[in-house]
């Protein structure tokens, strides 16, 4: 872009929100002390008939940023995409008001892209919190999970994405720094105006087949675990049958079949719609097909209960959606 300080890139960083509004001062303050000064930040308020936070936007006296507050309610995604149609920078990242970046998260990271031109995104080590910002220490080190995506090689890349298990925090890199470019190819487009929950993950797929990431090894960022959004999910009701000598749950295997069969299954779709060729494809199908099947496994061992010993127990694998 032709708008630089110093020969540096414009970054857009694009905040969603909703009706936090503490959270959204410390997200605002976040990015405005960002020790990269060559930003765009626009603001997208969905709509809220109590709340606005325009006069919080203008108090931070900061000509980067642009407010606006929807006059009808967007979905979370559709809100994303909003922002993303509105940026003017060569790069583009979102921003979460519950989450908390380091003052160099933005620059460290566009110095690793910059050094690497085959990147199309970069991330940082994050971690998980609680609402009083203490580590939750049930999550896992996500440096190592994220580095199994540093690979130059597509289809590596991607299979060790697709493999890896979703509650390990691949999803967070939806919260990456991208190419606005990258991020604007129809099929990223098309996943946000569907509007699905899973949705972060597949667009994280959708960005890892079109080029390599890259990791800057410091924690520069922290996320805070399941805070009220504002946005209704559906939940498990159990409906539990007696067939013979087992007990199926029908609720638990209807409630999680709706939530991830959609998800897993359009895996092919983004594959499909690569750029990759056809032995590739098909070679990262056989993976979303084993992802699948194993899928299925465990919706019987969660599900089905064998009277006296239940070998169903015994079986489940130790990872598995929820």
């Amino acid at each position: 872009m032709a708008d630089t300080i110093n020969h540096q890139p414009l970054v857009t960083v694009g905040i969603c929100c909703y009706n936090r509004e503490e959270g959204f001062k410390h997200t605002l303050q976040c990015i405005t002390n960002q020790t990269y000064k060559n930003l765009e930040i626009i603001i997208s308020q969905d709509f809220n008939e109590t709340l606005d936070f325009g006069p919080i936007a203008s108090a931070a006296h900061d000509e980067r940023i642009t407010f606006y507050k929807q006059p009808k309610r967007l979905s979370m995604y559709n809100n994303f995409c909003f922002l993303l149609e509105k940026a003017n920078g060569q790069y583009f990242m979102w921003a979460a008001d519950d989450d908390w970046w380091a003052p160099e998260f933005i620059e460290k990271i566009i110095a690793a892209l910059i050094a690497n031109p085959a990147a199309v995104a970069g991330f940082c080590d994050f971690m998980e919190v609680d609402e009083d910002n203490n580590r939750i220490a049930s999550y896992p080190n996500h440096l190592p999970l994220l580095q199994e995506f540093v690979t130059g090689n597509d289809v590596k890349r991607v299979k060790n994405y697709i493999n890896q298990f979703e509650g390990f925090g691949k999803a967070n890199l939806f919260y990456a720094i991208f190419k606005t470019s990258v991020l604007r190819s129809q099929q990223v487009i098309d996943i946000l105006k569907k509007g699905d929950l899973p949705g972060d993950m597949l667009i994280n797929l959708a960005v890892l087949l079109q080029g390599e990431l890259v990791i800057v090894s410091q924690l520069l960022r922290t996320c805070t675990y399941t805070p009220v959004k504002g946005y209704v999910q559906e939940t498990h009701v159990p409906r539990l049958k007696n067939l013979l000598f087992i007990k199926v749950n029908f609720g638990g295997l209807q409630y999680l079949k709706k939530k991830w069969s959609d998800y897993l299954y359009s895996h092919f779709a983004v594959i499909r719609n690569s750029g990759l060729g056809f032995p590739q494809k098909i070679s990262i199908y056989l993976t979303v097909i084993k992802k699948i099947a194993l899928f299925y496994y465990d919706l019987l061992c969660i599900n089905v209960y064998l009277r006296g010993y239940n070998i169903f127990s015994k079986m489940r694998r130790q990872n598995t959606l929820s």
